[in-house]
């Protein structure tokens, strides 16, 4: 019986699919430099020949596997309810992404090649939705002046941490950024510093 259209033939899916995870772990597990078509095929349980059907280079293929990883973490809209909590879930989901999946790795393994055409493309969209996402629990709120000073804070955070340093963040951490960056814990034994003129107490 000859085989459906690629929409209708659930093989190709399965290919196509343990080609994209299996490039996300060869990727956090070796860097970039040294994963290899090779490699991805054999751990995808398939053939060289699969792969470039698919994508014409490693580049295309880690682009498109990062970029479904990515895609399948996205944080959810606001609830609107606490502008705390919804800042709370967000950095949470970001930082389970990027801390305990395979994804983290291969997106520290990718920092150095960001110039690369292929992956600053992904790398830029998944930074823009997760801002976008943090606009969206800032706007209309008391805490929209300075908004994106704001996120450069909350995302610093955890783009230093974790890609930087390799530190894991815990949820306090997370929680303390953010009662930190909305304003609401009060300096502790606030010293006077006269060399900083206009912020006296800090």
């Amino acid at each position: 019986m000859p085989e459906e259209g690629i929409a209708g033939r659930p093989r190709e899916g399965r290919v196509s699919k343990a080609l994209l995870e299996a490039t996300l772990i060869e990727l956090a597990e070796n860097g970039y430099e040294k994963t290899t078509i090779a490699a991805i095929a054999a751990r995808a349980r398939t053939s060289k020949q699969a792969v470039y059907r698919r994508y014409a280079d490693k580049g295309a293929l880690i682009a498109a596997s990062v970029e479904a990883a990515l895609a399948s973490v996205n944080p959810a809209p606001p609830q609107r309810g606490s502008v705390a909590e919804d800042l709370r879930q967000c950095l949470s989901n970001t930082v389970a992404a990027l801390q305990d999946t395979a994804l983290g790795a291969a997106v520290r393994a990718l920092v150095p090649c960001r110039s690369r055409p292929d992956l600053a493309g992904v790398l830029d969209e998944a930074e823009a939705a997760r801002r976008l996402v943090l606009r969206q629990i800032f706007i209309a709120t008391p805490f929209e002046a300075d908004m994106e000073a704001r996120i450069d804070l909350l995302l610093g955070l955890i783009y230093f941490r974790l890609l930087i340093r390799n530190i894991r963040i815990e949820t306090r951490d997370i929680e303390t950024a953010i009662y930190l960056v909305l304003g609401l814990v009060a300096p502790r034994q606030p010293v006077s510093r006269p060399d900083l003129p206009g912020l006296p107490g800090l």
